[in-house]
């Protein structure tokens, strides 16, 4: 299946919100908005939400909504990022919601691609598998559309297979209004893997595609994702242990999925603990990632469904932190100078 043009299908009567949450990003945040106001669906509203910035990016978003009306302001204090998110969908008036980063930003056809899935599906969240991460890379050649249950589409979210984040994805706001779902307040890491999976088991069915209309960037050094945090770490496992114990469907695929995320998110702490040099400050919280990354690591490596890649990564870990360290210190490089731009 092949998504049409939505502006002919809809006749651009659906409202889309594009929250952009944007907090210290003046580098980007207007390269960021100007590739929203550039959409080939025109009817969209664009709210981008000032979490408390403290570098130039008020000036340079309130410039932007003179330029374009369709621009909407909204100044806070400093709250998080889920508050931000919070206060997008709070304020918003589309019938679908996407999200975007202010440190990304999207392709001409992103919102027009993300609606054509769901004129396709019928879904009420839609989302494509592939972005763009490195520059120059290429589209995809073979481009698909797939129905999944709430139930595959969960565990594919909790995969290796999808980069965690909330953006990428269009959200059908009836769903958000019904259950009252939000972002958590207190989750400030994991915050994204928390809400689409909660809101995937709430479909009736999810929308798979897999083109790259989504420019993510990998270069900001300044970003959660990048930086080092051992509270951003702590803050991540506890989201994981927060989707399991609010979980609506069990299933034995989700649980697989859940136990190996949790796992390599044990695994990614003790690489990155190793890498900054933080084991000795950080002893308690080293000592508790590396536990269970030794606990846990057997029972996956006898499982069909892990990757054999993700398999060595987990072993090598428990093997040889400081080894893994060192690679995963020049894959980050690597990853870094080789980001889209």
């Amino acid at each position: 299946m092949s998504a049409t043009n939505p502006n002919s299908i809809f006749g651009g009567k659906y409202l889309v919100s594009i929250i952009i949450p944007a907090y210290n990003v003046e580098k980007y945040i207007e390269e960021c908005v100007l590739s929203v106001t550039k959409q080939s669906y025109a009817n969209i509203e664009i709210l981008v939400v000032d979490d408390g910035s403290s570098d130039n990016t008020p000036t340079i978003i309130d410039r932007l909504a003179v330029l374009d009306k369709r621009v909407v302001v909204i100044h806070q204090k400093n709250a998080g990022v889920s508050a931000a998110r919070n206060t997008g969908i709070d304020v918003s008036k589309g019938e679908y919601v996407v999200f975007v980063d202010g440190d990304d930003y999207i392709a001409p056809d992103f919102v027009e691609y993300l609606l054509g899935i769901v004129e396709t599906t019928g879904a009420e969240l839609c989302l494509s598998l592939d972005s763009f991460t490195k520059k120059g890379e290429r589209q995809v050649q073979n481009e698909y559309i797939e129905i999944l249950s709430p139930q595959k589409a969960t565990a594919l979210l909790l995969s290796p297979r999808i980069i965690v984040g909330s953006w990428n994805k269009i959200y059908k706001k009836s769903v958000l209004q019904k259950n009252n779902l939000r972002f958590s307040s207190h989750l400030f890491y994991g915050e994204g893997l928390f809400f689409y999976t909660t809101f995937s088991q709430l479909c009736t069915k999810v929308g798979i595609g897999n083109r790259k209309v989504y420019y993510y960037r990998r270069d900001n050094y300044e970003s959660a994702t990048t930086r080092f945090n051992i509270n951003a770490l702590i803050n991540g496992d506890l989201a994981i242990d927060e989707i399991r114990e609010n979980l609506k469907i069990h299933t034995p695929c989700i649980d697989l999925m859940l136990d190996l995320h949790k796992c390599l998110f044990n695994m990614g702490a003790v690489v990155r603990i190793k890498a900054n040099h933080k084991e000795k400050e950080y002893v308690q919280e080293y000592r508790k990632f590396k536990s269970y990354l030794h606990k846990n690591t057997l029972k996956l490596l006898f499982k069909r469904k892990v990757p054999l890649y993700r398999k060595g990564l987990l072993l090598g870990t428990c093997i040889n932190p400081s080894f893994m360290a060192w690679l995963d210190s020049l894959r980050r490089k690597h990853i870094a100078a080789n980001s889209v731009k």
